[in-house]
């Protein structure tokens, strides 16, 4: 089976008893625990630092807005659909950077909402490396919707609706909790080195009976690598590893992207290395579709355990850069940090 804790063991819980409409919250109720928010997964993450480390806000040096869109395990009952935008842009007199991300992450009957502000502080440790430490503070909402359940001894024909079962809901019930986040982010010319934990305060939901939910704190980690290679004058290469962890679950992908005169890129990723993580292989390509906007798809060949059951994962993002500092002329072409000239 595939790493539990990355890959929605609602949504993973929910496809597998399909034929009766299971859904995780039956298990859960059994054990007296259900994870309700998971981290979603982005195969485009190194399109997208801001999306997992707070103090990449301000670090591209002009406006950034980001949207994504992923269908994760295409073809299967209840499969986790995300839904991603976020803007972030830097405060030059401040040596600062701001910015927002919302996030809606829907799995079966199972929403969780969450909406983010951030700052991040930036220092120069030298005239080529950047050192950012980044905050984020927002809030979570999560429902569910009990009418999208079936529970085996149920009774679901009109105009009776019953689950038979005390602890689930007939409507929708939900609960909120503020959330935080920490990062730390290295940059160079060449090389970037993010760490966060994301959220600081995510979510548990513990069953409290008659459908009632509290909310319980959990920590997610991410590491984050890149380096970029010149081949030659329109050629690039760069190699980029993320990890994510919550200390009882590890999973690494690594990614190679190759760019072409700035303008068309395409790669590959492997994500998870074990038994217990083996998820995908991705294959991903992206151009810019004018001077500021670059559109990128990714497609998750799966290589889990479950792999006979769907039929992939979709990812699409589209992401607008202003191109040039706030208050300041256009970026020289490739140049991407002008305080690195």
């Amino acid at each position: 089976m595939t790493s539990p804790y990355f890959h929605h063991p609602k949504g993973l819980t929910t496809v597998m008893n399909m034929k009766y409409y299971y859904t995780l919250i039956i298990y859960v109720c059994s054990i007296g625990w259900l994870a309700a928010q998971q981290v979603p997964q982005f195969s485009l993450y190194a399109l997208n630092p801001y999306a997992h480390n707070p103090a990449f806000a301000g670090l591209e040096n002009t406006l950034v807005a980001t949207g994504v869109y992923r269908q994760q395990w295409s073809g299967l009952v209840g499969a986790p659909a995300t839904q991603h935008i976020n803007a972030h842009l830097p405060i030059y007199a401040i040596s600062s950077g701001v910015g927002m991300r919302v996030e809606n992450d829907v799995i079966g009957a199972h929403n969780t909402t969450q909406a983010v502000l951030s700052y991040s502080y930036q220092m120069e440790l030298s005239r080529s490396v950047l050192l950012s430490f980044g905050l984020s503070a927002g809030w979570l909402q999560y429902s569910l919707d009990g009418t999208k359940l079936r529970a085996p001894e149920g009774t679901y024909a009109e105009p009776s609706f019953s689950h038979n079962e005390s602890v689930l809901p007939i409507g929708k019930v939900g609960a909120g909790a503020p959330i935080f986040e920490a990062g730390a982010f290295l940059q160079s010319k060449k090389w970037e080195i993010g760490v966060s934990a994301q959220p600081v305060f995510a979510t548990k939901l513990k069953e409290k009976g008659n459908g009632a939910f509290g909310l319980q704190p959990v920590q997610h980690y991410f590491m984050y690598t890149a380096y970029t290679l010149r081949l030659g004058e329109n050629l690039s290469l760069k190699p980029s590893g993320l990890v994510k962890s919550d200390l009882k679950e590890t999973q690494i992908e690594v990614s190679a992207m190759a760019r072409w005169r700035e303008n068309t890129f395409a790669g590959l990723s492997m994500r998870g290395f074990g038994n217990t993580s083996q998820d995908a292989a991705v294959l991903f390509i992206g151009f810019k579709l004018n001077e500021k906007t670059t559109l990128a798809y990714a497609f998750d060949i799966p290589l889990s355990s479950l792999s006979a059951a769907h039929r992939g994962s979709h990812e699409l993002l589209i992401q607008y850069s202003l191109n040039k500092p706030i208050g300041v002329g256009k970026l020289p072409p490739v140049i991407y940090n002008p305080r690195f000239f």
